[in-house]
């Protein structure tokens, strides 16, 4: 089992949320190259079996990544399972269960959402998840793997490896220098033929890192269109044909082992059989994994304070923005939605129809156009559904989310003080009836 984060993290719910729900996606060869039909346009496949959202809600997880004003708005990532592992619902449940204790620790649940996603198409099991970069109480960032986050979420890796038995990814037999891939039989002699040719160059030590690799591949004649991490693309250039290079030899920080090292490769494994993790005393390996927990528990107290029962119930009650019913909103019970920015005198009082001082029936009171054009709204969304303006706190965008909030904000302010003030009132007036002699 491993554990991976992806890179991305910007932009719209749709993207992230959409991958992990869809029926049907992007259709990709071994080498991760798109594959096209006759007219080189992109083709799709459908999942089988279909995904299975496990815990979460994908409509509320979208919602609530449109709403971050900050410039990463989720994380994302999976956790996988080699082949022959095929764990059970319930190990599986406790991943998660792991997982969440330690990416919000020192969290509430009301504090954070994450949705889960379970994978299973690819003949292996793999747990999708995502969340909001958001603590949801105070709409703060919050992000589960800050710099140098590996090691944490490694300790959590090695607890459920040792105890299940699950394949590790570190063992030496799983770190190959070259990774197998799956092609035609022309394709493959081409490969074989390249990293046959690449391993000779190491071991006469021509090719000593990732930069004289690329050195000796581009004085061979190859082009190489992509550079990535961890992978190398060489292309022929009389043939165009292309070659993804994948395996520890093509990371971008390898460098030549030395023989001791090469030694232990060739034997394959641990001359006496043991596995990585049976060195490892358990209680050490749990002991790190709480170490973990108790340190980003601490932050996370320290950065996000619980708040009193009155501060929470208004934090719910202006909670990012009003997600209509995805989310939830204050509403009357006749259906209406409860105006906070006016006072009780300047709204209608026939009870009918649209309050008289709101602008076409609007809920917040402003500037601004009688309806929402559809370029303002995301794409593919209802008219009713959120907006997608991410402005900040600034007077001078009329229709951002920071904009509409403040103003919600001051309203409420507005009308507690109205309301103390009317208490007063009434009350200065039931104590002078009560000195009158006739009272």
């Amino acid at each position: 089992m491993l554990i991976k984060f992806f890179r991305n993290g910007k932009g719209a719910g749709a993207g992230p949320v959409g991958y992990l729900v869809a029926d049907n996606v992007l259709a990709y060869d071994d080498n991760r190259d798109l594959i096209r039909d006759a007219d080189s346009q992109p083709m799709t496949v459908t999942r089988q079996p279909l995904p299975e959202v496990l815990r979460g809600n994908p409509d509320r997880t979208e919602a609530l990544i449109d709403a971050s004003r900050h410039q990463w708005t989720y994380r994302a990532g999976v956790i996988s399972f080699a082949a022959e592992d095929t764990p059970t619902d319930e190990p599986q449940a406790e991943v998660i269960d792991h997982f969440e204790r330690l990416a919000f620790a020192g969290l509430d649940p009301e504090q954070y959402e994450v949705l889960w996603v379970r994978h299973t198409h690819e003949d292996r099991v793999e747990l999708h998840f995502c969340t909001p970069r958001l603590e949801l109480t105070s709409g703060r960032s919050l992000n589960i793997a800050p710099p140098g986050y590996e090691k944490a979420f490694d300790s959590l890796r090695d607890v459920m490896n040792q105890r299940h038995g699950w394949a590790d990814p570190m063992e030496l037999e799983r770190t190959q220098e070259v990774r197998d891939t799956i092609e035609t039989p022309t394709r493959a002699r081409g490969r074989d033929e390249l990293h046959m040719w690449l391993q000779d160059q190491i071991s006469v030590g021509l090719i000593t890192d990732r930069a004289s690799m690329l050195d000796a591949l581009v004085d061979a004649g190859f082009d190489i269109p992509r550079a990535g991490k961890a992978y190398l693309t060489a292309q022929d250039p009389d043939t165009g044909e292309r070659w993804r290079l994948k395996g520890e030899i093509f990371h971008e920080d390898w460098q030549a082992d030395t023989a001791e090292r090469e030694v232990e490769r060739r034997a394959g494994h641990d001359p006496a059989g043991l596995r990585r993790l049976d060195g490892i005393p358990a209680r050490e390996l749990q002991g790190r994994f709480e170490q973990h927990c108790d340190h980003r528990a601490a932050y996370n107290r320290e950065r996000y304070p619980q708040l009193s029962a009155t501060e929470q119930e208004l934090a719910d009650d202006l909670a990012l923005a009003d997600h209509g019913d995805i989310l939830g909103g204050d509403r009357l019970d006749d259906g209406r939605e409860l105006a906070l920015d006016v006072d009780a005198g300047e709204l209608g009082t026939d009870g009918l129809g649209p309050d008289a001082d709101q602008q076409g029936g609007r809920d917040l009171a402003g500037a601004g156009p009688d309806h929402d054009a559809p370029e303002d709204l995301h794409a593919g969304r209802q008219i009713s559904d959120l907006h997608q303006d991410r402005g900040g706190l600034d007077d001078d965008t009329p229709d951002s989310l920071g904009t509409r909030l403040a103003r919600l904000r001051r309203a409420v302010g507005d009308g507690l003080r109205g309301l103390s003030k009317g208490i007063e009132r009434v009350r200065g007036t039931l104590d002078d009836e009560d000195v009158e002699p006739d009272g």
